[in-house]
């Protein structure tokens, strides 16, 4: 299976605080620096399955972006497309976690893949047009998206939503998605629903259906995933696990979805969940 993934490839910054994080106040935690962004993240777990994948992303010609390219590099991940800016920073995200691994709080820089041109997409269009599936994430302009979907033509696409202030970019293209992931807090945004009980999440999912989308994953945590297309809807529960570090659980439930894309709505929500627990498992120390 061909992939191609267009969106963010940054520098992640966790600090997970030692017990119980106290406000207004310095706490001890354990940090680390590692390789991250949404579509850097998906395109990762697609090629540790094996699959061939290509990841299109700008990252700025310093430091940060030459450790990108290399991590990628190494993963076997085509970065053959990438787009080096003089002028701009690579893109950091720096996430604080209490000490059960839940976020905290969360903050981004992503200038980077914000600066995307047309021309720059243009260029790489090969990439878009021949794969099997194209991967969006919502850190990319709406111009771009707009543009990626236009290459794309009736061909399969997936969208990851990212984050809920990033939800109106997709917001009135819908209708050219063929599969939508997105968390509850970014349902919310995009539908104006509440997802405060189950079959309010279903009414949302179903809303994002009416609108044209062909298949709907709402993650839910540890309740688990809802799952809804034209003509069917299933909540899928969770896998206990023992979470150390939330980072990146939602992007490898991406890439399980992506990989399955031939698979029926239950199979496919349960891979997505089974490749976030598997990673939930691989963090653990």
């Amino acid at each position: 299976m061909r992939v191609t993934v267009v969106g963010a490839a940054n520098i992640d910054i966790i600090t997970k605080s030692k017990a119980k994080i106290v406000p207004e106040d310095s706490n001890p935690s354990d940090v680390k620096l590692t390789a991250g962004g949404v579509g850097r993240n998906i395109a990762s777990a697609i090629a540790k399955q094996g699959a061939d994948v290509t990841l299109i992303t700008a990252v700025g010609s310093d430091p940060l972006g030459a450790l990108l390219k290399d991590s990628c590099d190494e993963l076997g991940i085509n970065t053959e497309p990438w787009i080096i800016k003089e002028n701009i920073s690579t893109g950091v995200y720096l996430a604080t976690l209490e000490s059960d691994g839940e976020l905290y709080a969360a903050f981004n820089a992503m200038n980077a893949p914000e600066s995307i041109t047309r021309g720059d997409i243009t260029k790489q269009k090969s990439h878009i047009i021949e794969t099997d599936l194209l991967v969006l994430d919502l850190n990319l302009t709406e111009k771009i998206i707009e543009l990626c979907l236009e290459l794309r033509g009736d061909e399969p696409v997936m969208v990851d939503v990212v984050s809920a202030p990033k939800a109106h970019r997709i917001a009135t293209m819908l209708d050219k998605v063929d599969i939508l992931k997105l968390n509850k807090f970014e349902a919310e945004e995009l539908t104006g629903i509440s997802l405060d009980t189950k079959e309010r999440v279903k009414q949302a999912g179903f809303s994002l259906v009416k609108k044209g989308v062909g298949r709907v994953f709402i993650t839910l945590g540890m309740a688990g995933v809802f799952a809804c297309d034209r003509q069917n809807s299933i909540f899928v529960p969770a896998i206990p696990v023992a979470v150390k570090d939330v980072t990146g659980a939602g992007d490898a439930f991406a890439a399980g979805v992506a990989l399955s894309l031939n698979k029926d709505l239950r199979a496919q929500a349960q891979q997505g969940i089974e490749f976030a627990t598997e990673h939930l498992k691989q963090m653990v120390k």
